[in-house]
């Protein structure tokens, strides 16, 4: 199967208060039902711009809301899992950004597959 890729903003999935933007969340479920109902897959790709993600700490918040992404997608069968944010293997410690990302991503949906 071959796979859809959907960019997924940070900025579109967290509120500027740091809460999470269940209403785009709504759509993006909303949307990925629709390909399942026409067979698609997808793989999710966070787009994370350096200015969101200064720091070991921002990376880490990253991943905490791009794990709430995926709880609010989780019945969606098309997603097939998720893209690692390419900012992660730029940064300082990235190999370990990338695995903790795998780690919790993986512990909710442990048939999600990881493209770099």
């Amino acid at each position: 199967m071959e796979l859809k890729k959907v960019e997924v903003p940070y900025k579109s999935i967290v509120l500027e208060d740091g809460s999470p933007n269940e209403a785009f969340l709504a759509e993006l479920r909303n949307s990925l039902k629709e390909g399942e109902g026409k067979g698609e897959g997808a793989l999710i790709c966070p787009v994370i711009e350096a200015s969101e993600c200064k720091d070991i700490d921002a990376a880490l918040q990253a991943t905490a809301d791009f794990k709430h992404c995926a709880r609010r997608i989780k019945d969606c069968q098309s997603v097939k899992g998720f893209a690692i944010p390419k900012i992660f293997r730029e940064m300082e410690r990235g190999d370990e950004l990338v695995e903790n990302f795998k780690s919790e991503l993986l512990e909710k949906h442990p048939h999600y597959i990881f493209e770099d």
